[in-house]
């Protein structure tokens, strides 16, 4: 199974990013950004699902413009492209993105800031790679943090057990910043090919 990573610090991004690749948005996604009132949140969200089509273009070799972007009702990320549905996840945090995309399955990634951690949960202190894990997992089982969190899933040899029987295969995003950590959970198959998309190559 390959999946392609992409890791970028919002401050690269040229002046104007977001206006200049605005056309690509559907109209859902216009709606939803306009419902957030603070700008700054707006404007990573948006900056977001445009890395996101950069990604998916990188990858398989789409155009930016034909690729559409939305949630299955069974809540995973999916994105419509001329090669075929891809699966998709993302995350960011103030001043950065990173996602993933694969054909085969659906897959979970989480972005933290390392700084922030630990933090209290339910009197246990979760530091910043279980907190990663734990996201990831809820986005790619769609049964949310509620759930994750209250699941007690540790890795054993790079691999996770849920409590209903389900594997997951752990892996890291390579060539972060040493203040980030980044997790990516996926089918637990043997053999992964992860290979990096240099979005902001591809931007300028």
């Amino acid at each position: 199974m390959i999946i392609h990573t992409s890791f970028v610090q919002l401050a690269n991004l040229p002046q104007g990013f977001v206006q200049n690749a605005s056309s690509s948005f559907t109209d859902q996604e216009r709606t939803y950004s306009a419902s957030m009132t603070d700008w700054l949140q707006q404007t990573e969200w948006l900056c977001g699902r445009i890395l996101l089509r950069y990604l998916i273009a990188g990858a398989y070799g789409v155009s930016r413009n034909s690729i559409i972007i939305h949630t299955r009702s069974d809540g995973q990320l999916i994105a419509e492209t001329p090669a075929g549905q891809v699966h998709v996840s993302h995350s960011r945090i103030p001043g950065m993105w990173v996602g993933a995309t694969t054909k085969a399955h659906p897959i979970g990634v989480d972005l933290v800031n390392i700084a922030d951690f630990p933090v209290d949960v339910n009197g246990v202190d979760v530091d910043a790679d279980a907190w990663a894990r734990m996201e990831a997992l809820a986005k790619l089982t769609s049964r949310g943090m509620a759930w994750a969190l209250t699941s007690a899933c540790y890795p054993v040899d790079g691999l996770i057990s849920t409590p209903s029987g389900d594997r997951y295969r752990e892996a890291s995003i390579p060539t972060l910043p040493v203040d980030v950590r980044a997790v990516l959970l996926g089918p637990a198959e043997p053999h992964w090919e992860m290979r990096t998309v240099d979005v902001i190559s591809k931007i300028h």
